[in-house]
């Protein structure tokens, strides 16, 4: 018997879920349709727009997200630490935005105004009600479900479902789980043969993570070289021609030279609106490991992802799979079956039974799994 998402999903509380949905039929409603011809791709882009813009919205933080043929899947974690945080004026404007009021025959959304705002902020128990949808993740999904379905619908010219039902979502209660997930979904792409590469999988996390490591080392270099340039600058010991300030000569090296080292230490190849993978100045990551690491690892796990042949973990992932407590000789397995292995919840056997314990339950799916894929109780980390 289904378990009401209630039961297991705490609203008001941070938890970490992996999200998915399918189109109705398991149409090709987002990619090519062989029996139609017709190519449903653009509506990828809207997908992932809706994802970027729900994130700037709502106290919920996408950590993956992979846009398929037929369905998509996203982890993501809810923040009701972040939302806490806001003042009642910026729940309003972030509520309103998100449901502007509508006028005139082309139903031109409006910006809100700030009568709106402050008819808002003067409801305080409208203002608490709002400030538990914004970190929501049923408010969310809902939000971006509903809005491809409309979009879809209207583009075909039809009525009726676009999904199949409800999105399903597992609770990843560990980064043995959230690690396996993560590298699960960035590489669905190259599963499903739609893409060689991490790289050349298009509308996915990992993609968007490698190009914003492109250019963040891009930006790193090109300071590296102009602070190089600028140490072994010897200025002359008279003043030049044209100079502003006859006889001051200065030694000092300019100010980016200094903030260069900080700069590399702590940069985040954040791509601006997922979230980071390693924790930084102003925000939480996912995981306890660097953005070079993750990539690493997702790189060289779709390489040992074969059909053809049987997977062989690399030696040089073990440290870093063994820290988080999984079994590196199953580890191609767990990330290319994470989805049927698994059902309420994922993450190692101690953590699955306190689980079961808090939703009143004394087995479920993925015990097994999860006594084969991971470590028995949480490693110690030293």
């Amino acid at each position: 018997m289904a378990l009401a998402r209630g039961r297991y999903v705490q609203e008001g509380k941070e938890g970490i879920y992996h999200c998915f949905s399918r189109c109705v039929r398991r149409a090709f409603l987002y990619g090519l349709d062989n029996h139609t011809g017709r190519d449903f791709s653009h509506r990828k882009k809207w997908l992932v727009d809706r994802l970027r813009q729900l994130a700037g919205i709502f106290a919920v933080d996408v950590c993956a997200y992979a846009v398929m043929d037929n369905h998509y899947h996203a982890v993501l974690r809810t923040r009701p630490d972040v939302v806490a945080g806001w003042s009642d004026q910026e729940v309003a404007i972030r509520w309103l935005t998100l449901f502007p009021r509508l006028r005139g025959l082309g139903r031109a959304a409006l910006p809100a105004v700030d009568e709106q705002i402050r008819l808002l902020v003067q409801c305080p128990e409208r203002i608490a009600m709002l400030r538990k949808r914004l970190c929501s993740l049923s408010w969310f999904m809902g939000r971006l479900n509903e809005f491809i379905a409309r979009a879809a619908n209207k583009e075909d010219k039809v009525k009726g479902r676009f999904w199949e039902s409800r999105f399903k979502c597992q609770v990843l209660l560990d980064d043995a789980a959230i690690a396996a997930c993560m590298v699960y979904v960035d590489l669905n792409p190259i599963r499903a043969a739609m893409a060689r590469t991490p790289e050349e999988s298009k509308f996915t996390s990992i993609q968007e993570r490698i190009r914003a490591w492109h250019k963040a080392k891009r930006i790193q270099n090109s300071l590296s070289a102009s602070a190089v340039r600028s140490i072994h600058y010897k200025p002359p010991l008279v003043d030049a021609p044209m100079s502003k300030n006859p006889g001051k000569i200065s030694n000092r090296i300019p100010e980016s030279v200094p903030a260069l080292s900080v700069s590399l230490k702590d940069a985040a190849f954040s791509t601006g609106w997922l979230c980071p993978i390693s924790s930084g100045i102003n925000q939480r990551g996912i995981l306890s490991i660097t953005t070079a690491e993750y990539l690493d690892l997702v790189d060289k796990s779709g390489r040992v992802i074969r059909s053809d042949k049987r997977g062989k973990i690399d030696a040089e992932l073990e440290p870093f799979l063994l820290r988080i407590g999984v079994n590196p000789e199953v580890w191609p397995e767990t990330i290319s079956r994470f989805g049927c292995k698994f059902h309420l919840a994922a993450g190692l056997l101690s953590n699955l039974r306190s689980f079961a314990d808090q939703i009143g339950r004394r087995w479920f799916k993925g015990v097994a799994a999860a006594r084969a894929s991971f470590a028995v109780s949480p490693p110690i980390l030293v």
